[in-house]
């Protein structure tokens, strides 16, 4: 604005001039640096912070402080390297090196992508400091990072979680490190935790807990944090998620809650499969008129290969037999005898039919005869 470029000029105008004291003019610099700062100017800022310097007027508290100032105007400025070199000269000649120079220096290494000089850096603020900053801990962080020290990571992010319990993306990066480093339970601890405290905001914070029991073999926890995400619609009700969660309940042999999954999936489903998914537990169970309606509604929805349809067919026939109605059974295992795998099995049971139907019409007999 005009205001400061009118007292920039006047400063100028002022240093130039004959008779000037060594310390008035490194406090006009020191201003004119100020000035320059304050427009985005920092190389220039930095310039005239050195010629303050280079007076050796100022006492020496605001004569170091510059010193440093000038390291950061110099980062600032895109000038990492001048700013480390006027850095390490600010170093030299103070009696006590403040921890926030450390940060500094760390920072201009990371930007030069000299990874190693700047973790001895900032180790060495945290060091130095009664209480770190947390973002301190976090450039710690992405340089182990950079440099694929995993195990480091793990160590520095437990320290974030001490500082800051709250914040999910340490919980989540923890337990991502610690799957890479191959620790699956602690893993799956940690981001379990995290969900007892409640840090779950997205459908994916609850997916990921839900794969992460199941890679684990945990198929019953698995089920029940799926479960309860559908129902409370933390996660979106559809086909691929109640499939998921039939297979993990058939895995923890919870059969009731696993029939239930699938018959929530059917209602997605464009053709047979997860009916006559349905269909098989079923019949495991010995529910035979459950068999039957699942079956039927498989076959009518279709898009199922030759193998699943002959397979659907048999196993139709297996429940009309079981439920003594053998006219409908022979029907449906004739149907089988139309597909190559699963005709040797209808011409069995066909047979076997054959024999019931005898059994049964015996039976009969008997009892009119009583």
């Amino acid at each position: 604005s005009f205001p400061i470029r009118r007292s920039s000029d006047l400063l100028t105008a002022m240093v130039n001039k004959s008779g000037v004291s060594g310390y008035v003019k490194a406090v006009i610099y020191q201003l004119l640096g100020h000035i320059d700062s304050l427009q985005g100017n920092y190389a220039s800022s930095a310039v005239n912070f050195k010629k303050s310097i280079d007076l050796d007027a100022m006492p020496n508290t605001t004569h170091f402080q510059m010193m440093l100032q000038r390291a950061q105007l110099l980062m600032l400025g895109d000038d990492h390297r001048g700013g480390l070199k006027a850095l390490e000269e600010y170093m030299a000649v103070v009696d006590e090196i403040p921890d926030s120079a450390f940060a500094i220096k760390a920072n201009a290494h990371v930007q030069l992508e000299q990874f190693r000089e700047a973790k001895a850096a900032i180790k060495q603020a945290i060091q130095l400091s009664d209480k770190p900053k947390e973002t301190w801990y976090q450039l710690l962080l992405a340089v182990h990072s950079e440099l694929s020290e995993y195990r480091e990571m793990a160590d520095v992010l437990r320290t974030l979680i001490g500082i800051a319990p709250n914040k999910k993306v340490y919980w989540m990066q923890l337990h991502s490190v610690l799957f890479t480093l191959k620790k699956d339970k602690e893993s799956l601890a940690v981001w379990e935790m995290a969900y007892r405290k409640g840090l779950f905001d997205k459908e994916s914070d609850y997916m990921q807990l839900f794969k992460l029991y199941s890679y684990n073999e945990v198929p019953y926890k698995a089920g029940d944090t799926l479960q309860k995400a559908l129902d409370n619609g933390k996660v979106e009700s559809n086909f691929k998620n109640w499939k998921q969660l039939g297979q993990v309940w058939y895995g923890a042999r919870e059969l009731r809650k696993s029939m239930q999954a699938y018959e929530e999936a059917s209602k997605f489903a464009t053709d047979g499969e997860m009916d006559l998914t349905r269909s098989y537990l079923y019949v495991d169970l010995e529910e035979w008129s459950k068999a039957v309606e699942s079956i039927t509604s498989a076959l009518q929805k279709g898009g199922l290969d030759d193998n699943k349809t002959g397979n659907a067919w048999l196993m139709l026939g297996m429940s009309y037999a079981s439920l003594k109605q053998y006219a409908k059974a022979r029907n449906a295992f004739n149907n089988a005898l139309k597909y190559q795998k699963s005709r040797s099995n209808a011409e069995q049971w066909l047979s076997h039919l054959t024999t019931l139907e005898k059994k049964a019409e015996a039976a009969a007999q008997e009892t009119a005869a009583e």
